[in-house]
């Protein structure tokens, strides 16, 4: 029996082994001089996403310090990832100057399927600024790379969708499997404001109003992001009740398995649009308000038809992170992440990502006591609880961002990140990971 019970670990141990995931090699990269002002603009969690793949090429923004303190220009980025990784190209908008020294006012990108680069940002609580490539930059490559692929000026509105449009805030681009693209913002305020789904056409080149899909009671979803994957478009969120962040509370869930025109709870019940806290069956978890817990952290699925969202409250009395997973039936479970080595969480700090390959999670935390940026494995085998370290990115001060399309196409793990330090030497970087499933 102590013969049997020994070959079984050690069965057990190079099952883990075999199935643990690593990584082969690591690049990393200096995009800019991060920005001169008070407060981080580039690198928030909320961003949906500062760094994507389309085709051969990767594409990246940032602000970049246009003229002084506090004044910034968007800039744009690309380079070509296959079959060779090239140099990074960059240029600037230079006829909108970005002021405004807010956390929020960050920029997302997001690329339809006919190639064209949509661009969102410099919002809290304003009107939409949103432009557009002229045509597919992103399909059908030029050798000009500059302002002049984008045409007009900030446009206020989405052509062909209708409004409202302020005062808005978030905004979030996610990229349909036929090409389209949705995007999602919040209208109102923190703690009263309500979230709404508009549809790019890649075949008209218009968009359309999908609707008001979470609306507040006196209150408002923070959503951890908007995930398409399997043929469902997946939500998670907690409700904050004021603008104080210790008004949080609770974890809901939702999925559509139509782009947002419908929606269920994760029973597979159908619930009325718009959703509100109340909704029967959309709550997943009651956590009360003083927890800690912080909002718009994030979330994945995985291929596999598993969802997975990551948040961090104290309600054991000691905070941490915590691993939420759905299963493809529509179980949920919540795990602390038990990851040796890494630091519980201060209340408000950096808020990390998730990113799914296989049967595998990587969990990519910033650990803010250590100023460092940390990325850890963990197995479904192992029920995503055998979390080892993969890689520590040192001198962080920022939310790390990741390149799901890129870590989709090819195994490469791509994470934008802001380095710590004064104005002149803190760069905003892009790492490249090559794994091992």
């Amino acid at each position: 029996m102590a013969l049997l019970m020994r070959f079984l670990a050690l069965f057990t141990t190079l099952l883990s082994y075999a199935n643990a995931i690593s990584i082969t090699s690591t690049k990393y990269y200096n995009i800019s001089n991060d920005v001169e002002g008070s407060v981080h603009l580039n690198g928030l969690a909320f961003q949906q996403s500062a760094l994507t793949t389309f085709g051969d090429y990767q594409y990246v923004t940032f602000y970049k310090t246009a003229s002084g303190y506090g004044k910034h220009y968007v800039n744009l980025g690309r380079r070509r990832i296959a079959p060779s990784v090239g140099d990074w190209q960059y240029f600037a908008f230079t006829d909108y100057e970005q002021h405004t020294l807010d956390e929020h006012n960050t920029i997302s990108m997001g690329i339809s399927g006919d190639g064209k680069i949509h661009l969102s940002f410099d919002h809290h609580d304003v009107p939409l600024n949103y432009r557009v490539s002229t045509s597919g930059v992103a399909k059908t490559i030029p050798s000009d790379w500059s302002m002049s692929t984008f045409g007009g000026s900030v446009q206020h509105s989405l052509p062909g969708s209708s409004g409202p449009w302020t005062p808005l805030t978030y905004p979030r681009f996610e990229r349909l499997a036929n090409g389209d693209m949705l995007m999602e913002f919040r209208i109102g305020q923190s703690g009263a404001g309500d979230s709404y789904v508009h549809r790019y056409s890649s075949t008209s080149g218009q968009w359309s109003n999908v609707g008001k899909y979470l609306q507040g009671q006196d209150n408002n979803a923070y959503i951890n992001g908007v995930t398409s994957s399997n043929g469902n478009l997946y939500v998670s969120w907690t409700v904050r009740e004021t603008p104080d962040a210790s008004t949080n509370h609770d974890f809901y869930f939702a999925l559509s398995e139509d782009d947002g025109r419908t929606w269920k709870a994760t029973s597979g019940n159908s619930v009325s649009k718009p959703i509100t806290p109340s909704t029967a069956g959309i709550k997943v978890y009651t956590i009360p308000q003083n927890s800690e817990i912080m909002n718009q952290e994030a979330q994945t699925a995985d291929e596999n038809g598993r969802f997975h969202a990551l948040m961090r409250d104290k309600s054991s009395g000691t905070a941490r992170f915590y691993h939420y997973l759905r299963t493809s039936t529509g179980t949920f479970s919540k795990t602390a992440i038990n990851a040796p080595g890494l630091s519980n969480p201060p209340y408000l700090a950096y808020r990390g990502k998730l990113a799914a390959k296989g049967d595998s999670l990587i969990a990519i935390l910033p650990d803010a006591p250590k100023n460092t940026v940390t990325l850890w494995g963990a197995t479904a085998e192992g029920n995503y609880q055998d979390w080892k370290l993969m890689a520590t990115i040192i001198n962080m001060a920022g939310e790390p961002q990741v390149d799901e399309e890129r870590l989709a196409q090819n195994g490469v793990l791509s994470v934008f990140v802001r380095q710590g330090g004064p104005f002149g030497e803190r760069k905003v970087q892009v790492w490249d990971y090559e794994l091992q499933l």
